[in-house]
């Protein structure tokens, strides 16, 4: 099914299957800019680590407990993937 394109005002909008608009700030995309912000932390932490100019990550958490910035990250990547899903 495509979307097809309304014109309203003499402005070409594409109609999306529930009637959203895309410039509306909803709490999806909050939830997604949240997913984000949890996320960016770990991406930042392990090149700063890897360079020495932050701690290890598994100096800190250990090879074990990797998986916890590990759950955080991907937690946050599917937040973020959730809330982009319309955009």
């Amino acid at each position: 099914m495509k979307n097809k394109p309304v014109i309203v005002e003499g402005d070409r909008k594409a109609v999306h299957p529930r009637g959203e608009r895309d410039n509306k700030f909803t709490l999806l995309r909050a939830v997604g800019w949240f997913g984000i912000v949890i996320a960016t932390p770990f991406f930042l932490w392990v090149p700063l680590g890897l360079i020495g100019l932050a701690p290890s990550i598994v100096d800190i958490f250990g090879v074990v407990g990797l998986r916890i910035p590990a759950a955080i990250t991907i937690g946050g990547l599917l937040l973020a993937a959730i809330g982009f899903h319309r955009i």
